[in-house]
């Protein structure tokens, strides 16, 4: 067996272990979504509830100390225990006493498999209380750890660049580089940025099962390493910590890169949406696959950039850079097909702006290459092009760790929804809904042209086959407005996701109206 079929071989081999086990352990998600409560948000129950219960789409940690209940007045209420059923996919809280007669705001925060954090809450009233107005608006998660969690991310790309892509790049096309001394400084620097990377991934992971970084206990980071995320980050920093101290120059030592090489794949892989068990294992394979081309791709520049070889072999790596960009390419698209849903959220989502700039960046460096290939065929001065392509790959790893840490565009996308009912002789309303989020809503009825002496009334309910709720009563209050006459719901909470229809009944309150009248009209929750 020839050096280069050994390295692939321990490659291989390093992927498929990991693969295997990933696969064997318990399914986990990227960005996990309420399915239902109980009681659901927003509703009146008679009778207190012995357990606050949130069901979710996809299995989550729970953030210590996270889990609280308020009443309207602020009494935060005692809670005998909090933990997690159904195989992490149902939180359940329990209040330490049964709950009198008031409206309650019950929240608590948990961490996705992605490292998303994701706050829950459900508010209810009890009793002789129907009133929601008096409860507190639920804090949302600090985004302490998430401005550190893409810096941290872009260190592990750039040294996942550095290490694993210069190694294979340089196994591929110039071999005889991996002797050199060059190339093990660059490569040992390379494991430095990736090995402080890991350890701050490590570190915000912490922090965010812990609640805060001064909250950290080795509670938190044993539940942290038990998670997928958690348990191949670090083993890459372990693993790539021998990259970082020079054991490729040592015999038998570059064989242990590629170990650590397999393990920094993975671990990049499984701590972003490539842990989604939303098309798994499809997800899994297509995010490592994207991850291990890019890496080839842009190691190859690096290669170009920083090693400068005497032998170019430009025919060769225009040839293996066009099968990597292809892969990239492809995997990137599948990716992209399923992070963002409907095409509208590429404009309209942090996630979907990142993704066209992303994409933007990669053309350019295409064209860049492109350009270096008839500059190097010519035999024209190649550095300020190559450097240029570095400086492009940069913003690559730093667009990607931004991606990689923001929700993904179908789980953030909203939009209004607008509708005109029309019921004859020129009574005419305007329904403006202003999000299709599941939650609080706000629906608007607008009135074109009441006759002066005309009292118009509205009543407004919502029906779902898709959440079974048969009627949703929508409390509206009149408001003055110099266009006519406006409604607004108040306090309106929509407890679940589907299809949802909104009925309007409207009595002009002229003479010659003839009564109230119905009109409905459809739109999707998300």
């Amino acid at each position: 067996m020839t050096t280069a079929l050994r390295a692939a071989a321990a490659l291989l081999v390093t992927l498929l272990a990991g693969a295997v086990l990933v696969a064997s352990a318990a399914p986990a998600s990227a960005h996990a979504t309420v399915v239902s409560s109980s009681p659901a948000d927003g509703a009146h129950v008679d009778t207190a509830p012995e357990v606050l219960v949130i069901e979710l789409s996809e299995p989550v940690t729970i953030v210590g100390g996270s889990a609280s209940l308020i009443t309207s007045g602020g009494e935060r209420i005692r809670l005998s225990g909090v933990r997690l059923e159904n195989g992490n996919r149902r939180v359940v809280i329990n209040p330490s006493g049964s709950l009198g007669d008031d409206a309650y705001l019950a929240t608590v925060r948990t961490v996705s498999a992605d490292t998303h954090v994701i706050s829950l809450s459900i508010r209810f009233t009890v009793g002789s209380v129907t009133d929601l107005s008096g409860i507190p608006v639920a804090s949302a998660a600090s985004n302490t750890a998430t401005r550190w969690g893409w810096p941290a991310k872009a260190a592990v790309y750039l040294g996942v660049i550095l290490t694993v892509g210069l190694l294979l790049a340089a196994r591929m096309v110039w071999p005889e580089l991996l002797s050199g001394n060059r190339f093990h400084v660059v490569y040992q620097a390379g494991g430095v940025i990736l090995f402080l990377g890991l350890l701050g991934r490590l570190a915000v992971l912490g922090t965010q099962h812990a609640g805060g970084l001064s909250s950290i206990t080795t509670g938190a980071m044993d539940d942290v390493l038990h998670t997928r995320a958690g348990w191949s980050i670090a083993l890459a920093a372990v693993l790539n910590l021998t990259v970082a101290a020079g054991i490729s120059r040592i015999r038998g030592g570059r064989y242990a890169g590629y170990v650590a090489a397999g393990s920094a794949l993975i671990a990049v892989t499984l701590g972003g949406h490539g842990g989604s068990t939303d098309r798994w294992p499809v997800a899994f394979a297509d995010t490592l696959i994207h991850v291990y081309a890019m890496s080839v791709w842009l190691g190859g520049v690096a290669v170009l950039a920083l090693l400068a070889p005497e032998t170019v072999r430009i025919a060769r790596w225009h040839r293996v850079a066009l099968a990597h960009v292809a892969i990239v390419i492809v995997s990137g698209v599948i990716l992209a097909l399923w992070q963002v849903d409907p095409l509208a959220a590429l404009g309209t989502t942090t996630y979907g702006v990142v993704l066209l700039v992303k994409a933007g960046v990669v053309a350019g460096a295409v064209a860049v290459g492109f350009w270096a290939y008839r500059r190097y065929v010519r035999g024209d001065s190649r550095r300020g092009v190559v450097a240029g392509e570095l400086a492009l790959v940069v913003v690559i790893a730093s667009a990607t760790a931004v991606l990689s840490s923001t929700t993904p565009a179908r789980d953030s996308y909203t939009t209004q929804v607008k509708a005109t009912l029309d019921f004859g002789s020129s009574r005419i309303l305007d329904v403006d809904i202003d999000t299709i989020r599941r939650g609080d809503q706000t629906i608007t009825v607008r009135y074109r042209s009441p006759e002066p002496a005309d009292d118009p009334d509205v009543d407004i309910e919502l029906s779902s086959a898709d959440a079974n709720v048969a009627r949703l009563p929508v409390t509206v209050a009149r408001v003055s407005s110099a266009s006519g006459v406006l409604w607004r719901s108040d306090g309106l909470i929509v407890p679940a996701a589907g299809k949802w229809k909104v009925t309007v009944r409207f009595d002009g309150g002229g003479p010659k109206d003839g009564g109230p009248k119905l009109a409905s009209f459809r739109y999707r929750v998300r």
